[in-house]
């Protein structure tokens, strides 16, 4: 019985590495390179420092999806924008990150257009998404880029990472003391939790590969995947109990929303929630702090989190496995959220 237990365990070790040789992991390292050409492409190094990099105007590449990048005026629409809005039409700019910008997503289907349908002909809405900008930056994006196109109501997509410095083109044109800075971020995030939610695949991935039992190493995964949904952490948890973040993104939303009246234009926030974990969703307390911090600087806030929760299974609106960026079905949903806040903030 012995033998044949170790003969049925070697032969289902040998069919698992066969299969996983099979199907190599290298879409990854596909992904990255893809991904970090388009960010050399369509981003450039800023002369502002608060900025630290900006859209490329009148740039271009080609993706999976089609061509990604900016028009002239450093928005990511399919033509080009005149500084004076369309005659009987109330502009309306988004501002965000990589989910405004709508990355793994054609421009067509893009939420800032998403939106733009579900408002109708009497608005014109354009998308001023920037990969990886947190609240300050976007406060100071407005600021440089955004206020010659005079727009009538300005929508601020609050991402659950814009408390945080975030890779792609930062890494790209930081200088060495800039990137320390996130260096030290990330330190601290291991520090405070070597094993969370955005390292715990890589850490069991890298026990299977060095482990010489394989099969037994996978399943040591799994179960050790489910024991940590008990003591579930994440990046945007962590950051939740920084203060001095916080104080940060209040002062930014508090600046943003001082320049927006005195331009005479609408101020609106929408959160955008984490996609998962309807009936156990872990960060509704974030959700609270950014409403309360965007209300005390004039905004009116938007938390679509409610109704999609009885609406909507989260993964039909996520991209994939991705948390934060939408699919096209997401997109769409999101799009009319951000429709309907604009609406009700007439």
């Amino acid at each position: 019985m012995l033998a044949s237990l170790a003969l049925s365990l070697a032969c289902a070790e040998g069919v698992y590495r066969w299969r996983s040789a099979a199907s190599p992991d290298g879409g990854d390292d596909d992904w990255y390179t893809r991904y970090r050409q388009m960010n050399e492409t369509i981003y450039q190094r800023s002369s502002d420092a608060e900025l630290l990099y900006e859209p490329t105007p009148s740039s271009s590449v080609e993706m999976e999806y089609g061509p990604a990048g900016f028009n002239a005026r450093g928005l990511r629409e399919a033509g080009e924008t005149s500084l004076t809005p369309i005659e009987g039409r109330r502009r309306v700019v988004v501002l965000g990150d990589s989910l405004v910008w709508s990355e793994y997503l054609a421009v067509h289907d893009a939420i800032p257009t998403r939106a733009g349908e579900a408002l109708g002909a009497g608005y014109e809405v354009l998308n001023a998404g920037v990969t990886g900008y947190d609240t300050t930056q976007e406060a100071r994006y407005y600021e440089v880029a955004l206020r010659p196109l005079r727009p009538s109501v300005l929508v601020l997509v609050f991402c659950m990472n814009d408390l945080m410095i975030m890779s792609g083109p930062h890494g790209r044109f930081a200088t060495d003391e800039e990137e320390a800075i996130k260096d030290a971020q990330d330190a601290m995030f291991a520090e405070r939790a070597p094993v969370r939610r955005e390292t715990l695949d890589d850490v069991i991935d890298r026990r299977e590969r060095e482990s010489s039992f394989r099969l037994l190493a996978r399943a040591l995964g799994i179960w050790e995947r489910s024991r940590f949904e008990s003591s579930y952490i994440d990046e945007y948890l962590i950051l939740a109990e920084d203060e001095a973040r916080w104080e940060r993104f209040g002062h930014a939303l508090a600046h943003l929303g001082a320049a927006l009246r005195e331009d005479g234009v609408t101020p609106v926030l929408v959160i955008s929630p984490v996609l998962e974990r309807w009936d156990d969703y872990r960060w509704s307390a974030l959700h609270t702090r950014v409403r309360a911090a965007a209300e005390a600087a004039g905004f009116t806030v938007s938390d679509p989190l409610v109704s999609w929760r009885t609406e909507y299974d989260a993964d039909r609106l996520r991209m994939g496995t991705d948390n934060l960026h939408y699919g096209r079905t997401g997109a769409r949903v999101m799009g009319e959220a951000i429709a309907d806040a604009v609406r009700e903030a007439r």
